[in-house]
């Protein structure tokens, strides 16, 4: 809305007042009679009332929205990040405890001789399910972090007017601004970093992990063969043994490997909350500072 009474102020209305103008001193150059040129002087007078009028809208409503930005959105987003910052903590401590469990826990010919082929299927099948779900809400949770970040820092910069080539108005709607607000410094640090975050490796893990869980699922369904006599069964179950044992050591190394690429994540997270946290309050003071020394 601002944009728009900008926009409408300093181009439509203005380029209509200017040439009214060098109609007005063509009129005066030609000898109009005073009847036309007093015609043309109460049009410019009249588009002159409607720039001040306009101009003084455009000033009020930017003044409101800042208030509402700087006195309510800033506050809630340095929450926003506070309670991002606490929860990327937690979010590590718990992906780096998962991630020694899984290492520390298992060994593989214990992972093949104490369950059953059904009860091993069944969890198989199981963390395979949970892994999709996993996989594809970790997807959508970074991808609406990224664009609600993005919009954000899409929309303040849009609120900013770029700087006019010439100097041809006379009321100019935007002063140039050395330092921006701080809403400015931490929305576009925050968009900056996101984009940063390790989350391309975790999600390319699950899928790793998903792949071994199905190559898995398909070598024990395969293992069915009925009607074999002793020999050939004994070497039957030898073979699927020693195949379990190596299908269930790719799952415990791509299981692993996923943990440790969310715990990274979440450590990449925790400093990007933590550094976007310390500038956001520091950006204030730096900000009160900067219009003292302008205004000195």
């Amino acid at each position: 809305m601002v944009r728009f009474f900008i926009d409408y102020a300093s181009e439509v209305i203005r380029k209509d007042y200017d040439r009214k103008c060098n109609r007005l001193r063509h009129q005066f150059a030609k000898g109009f009679s005073a009847q036309v040129v007093d015609k043309t002087r109460a049009v410019i007078k009249d588009l002159h009332s409607r720039i001040k009028v306009a101009l003084h809208s455009v000033d009020s409503i930017s003044k409101r929205i800042e208030k509402i930005r700087d006195e309510e959105l800033q506050p809630q987003l340095v929450e926003l990040v506070q309670g991002f910052t606490r929860m990327w903590k937690i979010m590590l401590e718990c992906h780096h405890a998962q991630y020694l469990t899984i290492s520390l826990t298992y060994h593989p010919r214990i992972g093949t001789a104490t369950h059953g082929g059904e009860t091993r299927k069944q969890a198989i099948a199981q963390l395979q399910y949970e892994f999709e779900c996993f996989g594809l809400s970790f997807a959508c949770w970074v991808h609406s972090h990224t664009l609600y970040v993005e919009f954000l820092n899409g929309w303040l910069q849009s609120c900013i007017m770029p700087p006019q080539e010439s100097c041809r108005s006379r009321w100019p709607i935007s002063p140039h601004r050395s330092l921006a607000p701080p809403i400015f410094v931490l929305c576009h640090d925050w968009a900056a970093a996101v984009k940063t975050l390790p989350s391309s490796e975790a999600i390319d893990a699950i899928h790793k992990l998903l792949s071994d869980l199905q190559q898995t699922e398909d070598c024990l369904k395969s293992q069915k063969v009925p009607h074999l006599n002793r020999d050939a069964e004994m070497e039957r179950k030898e073979v699927a043994t020693n195949g379990s044992a190596s299908s269930m050591s790719r799952i415990h190394a791509s299981l692993g490997k996923v943990l440790d690429r969310l715990a990274k994540f979440s450590e990449a997270c925790l400093k990007l909350y933590e550094e976007t946290g310390q500038k956001s309050e520091a950006a204030p003071s730096a900000y009160s500072n900067c219009k003292i020394c302008r205004f000195d």
